[in-house]
């Protein structure tokens, strides 16, 4: 995306495709290798779902991007946490 507008239908689907991966990951892989690739599922998707919503985040504020990460990982530990 070019714009500088949020897009925020794009940024839902990016949260909730990393939420799907994440979990027809975990009911397919051990839990030592799903663990490995949790935190890469989180952070590639919650990536992508805040340059959604940020399209324009500039460096001197990428703490921002942490936070975001953070939250987004934080989800997805819940929601392992009622699946299994």
């Amino acid at each position: 995306m070019t714009s500088d507008k949020p897009a925020y239908f794009f940024a839902a689907i990016f949260a909730i495709a990393g939420i799907l991966l994440a979990w027809l990951i975990a009911s397919i892989l051990p839990l030592a290798v799903y663990n490995v690739l949790a935190g890469a599922i989180g952070a590639i998707f919650g990536v992508l779902m805040i340059s959604r919503l940020w399209p324009s985040l500039p460096v001197r504020e990428a703490h921002l991007w942490g936070g975001a990460l953070i939250a987004y990982n934080i989800l997805l530990s819940l929601l392992e946490r009622i699946w299994t």
